[in-house]
């Protein structure tokens, strides 16, 4: 059994605190979890500080009474078209060629590789081992190898300090220190990816609800985009069209919303009312049309940064999508036709919790999952990071690296 550690989810339109541990042969077991409605941020954009701070509270607190426990620290998930990616590489000497590759030797190459400078704004994540060659020859593990010359890449993920410095401020706010920063696209791979997936090369599309994330793997993580389309484009595509309220789109969307309509569905009514108050109906084949053509152009937008980023033919085992929006009724089927590769939605395994985990939990589970594996490997709750350059930020930096 584990020590308790608790996330901080902060979405688009709402906010979950979940707090679990990591059970031996059972994974992660989740012991409370608090879910609160926020409208104070717009597509990964703070709008209104005051409103995200009442929903974290609200979240936090829902946590602590389902948990039974006091809440003061938690890992904070990050995420934005801000974040991004930096390959760094470095070579050092090996002295002595009768003596192997030891840890000191891999040791100097990481650090090495980690003196790569970076905007002064911007705070480093996380950093992944890309890949590691002796004497020029791609190896996967180089200890105990000879050679004379020993070369990493890595890739580091950075966010602007800024959007650090305001989760910081929101969460203190709360009473509950910030006890590290997570990149929620790492968190989500780690929560539903197989070892065989990434090894194979695979994608995974977190469709939220301001913004959809996308992440590749091979072996590592590879590349990051954020598409600026989410669940809520919906939600306001329906609200337009049909003349109702964005509640009652909402709503119409979970209880209906359908892509790739079967024809022998395509003539089912479907109730709603519009803002005057009145009662209508459309068949289901016409709310689909407005929902496939919204969701198609966010696959458009996949398809088309794959291709950009040169990942499109080295994704082997696929896309997996989670969120929110991997909820619509035949979405994986609208994927393979525009992604033209296999796809699967994705739930979060291994997890003991009192209610089934749908995708829509699939952040949350992820930032825990990756948190009580750092929990566990470092004996405590790293630290509250502050501003600047080095100190604490570049030990939590490496109590991150390499673990994809």
């Amino acid at each position: 059994m584990g020590t308790p550690v608790v996330v901080l989810d902060i979405g688009a339109s709402k906010i979950h605190c979940m707090v679990g541990e990591a059970v031996d042969d059972l994974g992660l077991k989740i012991l409370g979890m608090g879910l609160s409605p926020c409208d104070g941020i717009r597509r990964n954009v703070v709008i209104d500080m005051p409103k995200m701070v009442e929903a974290i509270r609200s979240s936090v607190q829902e946590a602590e009474r389902s948990a039974g426990l006091k809440i003061a620290g938690a890992y904070v998930g990050v995420a934005g078209q801000d974040v991004a990616t930096h390959t760094s590489r470095s070579t050092v000497a090996i002295s002595g060629s009768s003596n192997p590759i030891d840890e000191n030797d891999v040791h100097r190459a990481l650090v090495a590789a980690e003196e790569a400078s970076f905007p002064s704004n911007t705070t480093v994540l996380h950093r992944f081992v890309q890949r590691y060659a002796v004497d020029g020859e791609p190896v996967q593990n180089p200890m105990w190898l000879h050679g004379s010359r020993l070369e990493v890449e890595t890739l580091s993920t950075t966010a602007p300090s800024h959007v650090c410095t305001t989760l910081r401020r929101a969460v203190s706010q709360v009473g509950v220190d910030i006890a590290g920063f997570i990149l929620e696209a790492v968190a989500v791979g780690s929560s539903l990816l197989s070892i065989d997936e990434k090894e194979m090369g695979v994608g995974v599309l977190d469709v939220g609800a301001g913004t959809s994330d996308l992440s590749t793997y091979r072996g590592s993580l590879r590349h990051l985009a954020e598409i600026p389309f989410g669940g809520e484009d919906i939600t306001k595509d329906l609200s337009v069209v049909l003349n109702m309220s964005p509640r009652e789109a909402e709503r119409l969307k979970i209880e209906q919303g359908i892509v790739c309509c079967p024809a022998e569905e395509a003539d089912e009514t479907i109730s709603f009312r519009t803002t005057a108050g009145r009662t209508h109906t459309l068949v289901k084949h016409q709310l689909s049309a407005v929902i496939e053509a919204r969701q198609q152009e966010i696959l458009e937008f996949v398809a088309k940064e794959l291709e950009h980023s040169q990942q499109e033919h080295l994704l082997a085992a696929g896309m997996v999508l989670t969120g929110g929006g991997a909820l619509l009724t035949n979405i994986d089927q609208l994927a393979e036709e525009i992604l033209g590769m296999p796809v699967r939605i994705g739930t979060p395994q291994e997890v003991v919790a009192p209610e089934a985990i749908e995708p829509t939990y699939a952040t949350a589970v992820g930032l825990l999952n990756f948190a009580t594996t750092q929990h566990d490997s470092t004996g405590g709750i790293i630290p509250s990071p502050e501003t600047g350059g080095g100190g604490i930020l570049d030990r939590i930096s490496r109590i991150f690296s390499f673990l994809m």
